[in-house]
């Protein structure tokens, strides 16, 4: 049963993705994007968000892979490939949870752009957004809930404390919120990248245009422009 809702999960959000940028598009910045580039993300942003990539994808491949293709719980070097990489992920989450708390911290100009639902569906394509906007910001504490929810009935599993049903019941969480993680996360792969061209760009060398910091999150990109005036005075 599990893996049938697996597949239908994944199958759907892939189609629905592909739905989105057929019907709507991505949001393009049109001509003139300019050369001139402003630093978004530090060295020490990409090597945690690297990281937590890195987890979740080493997760994600053994315990899926055994449930779609082996059709069975995770054993031999699958398990300890799953296990061994737990704490990446684990550490990764919370690196990125204390650096950018701030950052995810929910303000009234989060409420303009999820009324718009960030320009993704109707209205104005580019909704106002600070440094990360509210979809940003709501897909942040998301992850950081699953992943504390992942952790929490994985070591009970690792480590049985309950009786079987118990048991069973943290196994039923575990996966379940895995495979709400996994969807998630391919949401946020394609939003990094199709629907958002010159995003992904932004997290391998740290770097954007001042065209794109100016569409996209326009009160960062204020604050940016207000902080070198400051200087220059």
């Amino acid at each position: 049963m599990f893996r049938t809702i697996v597949l239908v999960g994944v199958a759907a959000t892939v189609v629905a993705i592909v739905g989105h940028l057929v019907l709507f598009g991505a949001k393009r910045l049109g001509k003139g994007q300019g050369k001139r580039t402003v630093r978004r993300f530090s060295l020490w942003e990409r090597f945690i968000h690297l990281l937590t990539v890195a987890g979740f994808l080493a997760l994600v491949l053994t315990g899926f892979y055994a449930v779609v293709f082996l059709k069975s719980a995770l054993h031999g070097w699958l398990w300890v490939i799953h296990v061994a990489s737990a704490p990446a992920l684990v550490i990764g989450l919370l690196l990125v949870l204390v650096t950018w708390a701030k950052d995810g911290r929910f303000t009234p100009c989060d409420w303009e752009w999820a009324l718009k639902f960030g320009g993704y569906l109707w209205g104005d394509k580019h909704a106002p957004a600070e440094r990360f906007n509210a979809g940003q910001k709501a897909y942040f504490w998301i992850v950081g809930l699953f992943g504390f929810v992942a952790l929490v009935t994985g070591l009970g599993r690792a480590v049985p404390m309950l009786d079987p049903c118990g048991q069973e019941f943290l196994y039923q969480v575990h996966r379940y919120c895995a495979l709400a993680f996994l969807l998630a996360g391919i949401t946020h792969l394609y939003l990094g990248t199709f629907a958002n061209p010159g995003t992904l760009g932004a997290m391998l060398t740290g770097k954007v245009t001042t065209r794109w910091a100016e569409t996209h999150h326009p009160l960062w990109w204020k604050s940016l422009k207000e902080d070198d005036e400051s200087k220059d005075a």
